[in-house]
């Protein structure tokens, strides 16, 4: 649904701005607007790629999990890039060797993406391996792992939250999948949008899980203690924004697929190809 609006704008300014408009072919004014508030919007949004901790743990018989081919000759890597094409910026935070490979496998084939690598020295949990990029992120920004493939429309993600933070004053916005299971994945409990419970790995049926991919203020950093100390998203970050009614979740009705195991690569290899 359109809504009409006035604005005040620069005569000058909007000169040259009927000059675009005729070369590029918009119908209206109102046509040409809309599409560059779209593309700011689209710029302005940042995601991060955790990558932290030991790289071992990120590999699956020696080989990176991200760089597994899943769909003909690409990888999860890919894939998780093509997800991104709209996001103006991403960061890849790891340790030196996942930096390094994704730089390898990136440069060239996304010259036009703006990727910064940050480097992690010491493994001190999630939350720390964030913590190195605070001061290079906007108010609210994408957080998601490198080693899950996700079928999900992420700027959607960033809107819910906007919406989340506005009407409940959310400081995170927890992608959530409705499901049966026993294994250990986060166990989530919500009343309405609202997220009540977050217990990480707990046994037991669960009906709502987490699916780690989250849209964050950057108010999350005061919940993160500064200096040399373990601290993990999942187990001391998130227990605290719902003790303060502050941590929202955004249902999603697609799979994920987490990347333990070549079992795991089958399954999402026999889904990508049956879309």
């Amino acid at each position: 649904m359109k809504k009409r609006i006035s604005l005040t704008i620069d005569s000058e300014l909007l000169k040259h701005a009927d000059k675009f408009i005729d070369n590029l072919n918009f119908d209206s004014r109102s046509g040409f607007m809309e599409e560059c508030i779209k593309k700011y919007l689209q710029n302005s949004s940042v995601a991060v790629i955790l990558a932290g901790g030991n790289p071992d743990k990120l590999k699956l018989n020696n080989k990176f999990k991200f760089l597994i081919p899943v769909k003909q000759d690409k990888t999860l890597l890919d894939l998780l890039f093509e997800r991104l094409s709209e996001f103006g910026k991403i960061f890849i935070v790891g340790q030196k060797e996942v930096v390094n490979t994704c730089f390898e496998n990136l440069s060239e084939g996304y010259p036009d993406a703006d990727i910064e690598y940050i480097e992690e020295k010491e493994e001190l949990g999630n939350a720390k391996t964030l913590e190195l990029i605070r001061d290079k992120l906007p108010q609210n920004f994408l957080v998601l792992p490198i080693d899950q493939y996700y079928d999900l429309d992420f700027l959607e993600l960033m809107k819910r939250h906007n919406m989340n933070q506005t009407i409940l004053r959310s400081l995170v916005t927890l992608t959530v999948v409705p499901t049966s299971t026993t294994k250990k994945y986060g166990n989530i409990s919500m009343i309405g949008s609202r997220i009540i419970k977050h217990e990480e790995k707990k046994t037991g049926k669960k009906t709502l899980i987490s699916a780690f991919a989250a849209v964050c203020d950057k108010q999350i950093f005061d919940y993160i203690p500064k200096g040399r100390i373990q601290w993990e998203l999942q187990k001391e970050v998130y227990p605290k924004l719902i003790e303060r009614r502050a941590m929202s979740g955004y249902i999603i009705n697609t799979p994920i697929f987490n990347i333990h195991s070549e079992k795991d690569i089958k399954r999402l290899r026999k889904y990508l190809k049956n879309r």
